[in-house]
């Protein structure tokens, strides 16, 4: 016992990378797993919104969820994603709210294979970043 405790630093230099790996590795098991419409609501919220250093995701929470917490009427519906009909790997993805103005959705196209993410309507192009 008495040395373990000297070798604490050594053991800690072996298993600390071990326990990282091994997190890794289960995040990676757990996103092949994903369905492909996750996949496509991911590649959307992880990119870039117009607020610099942002995801579209915490652009959102700023915004519309901050909105509906300072007590405005606001629905919110969500992330949305379907197969697109334009081709393989491509999807259409939507998030939706209704406030005092009406509902609005944004869309945009999301290519899974390239993880990329195109806005496709002006809601959608107000919310990203150089779109």
């Amino acid at each position: 016992m008495r040395r373990l405790l000297t070798n604490w630093p050594k053991l800690a230099l072996i298993f600390v990378p071990l326990c990282i790996v091994a997190v890794d590795a289960a995040v990676l098991v757990h996103e092949r797993q994903q369905p492909e419409t996750e996949k496509a609501i991911r590649i959307v919220s992880e990119s870039v919104s117009r607020k610099e250093s942002f995801t579209l995701q915490q652009y959102l929470y700023a915004t519309v969820y901050y909105r509906r917490t300072a007590g405005e009427e606001i629905s919110i519906e969500g992330w949305r994603a379907q197969r697109s009909p334009d081709g393989e790997g491509l999807f259409v993805v939507e998030f939706s709210f209704s406030d005092g103005d009406g509902r609005h959705v944004a869309t945009w196209s999301a290519d899974v294979g390239k993880r990329t993410a195109t806005p496709r309507n002006q809601l959608a192009q107000d919310l990203s970043w150089r779109h």
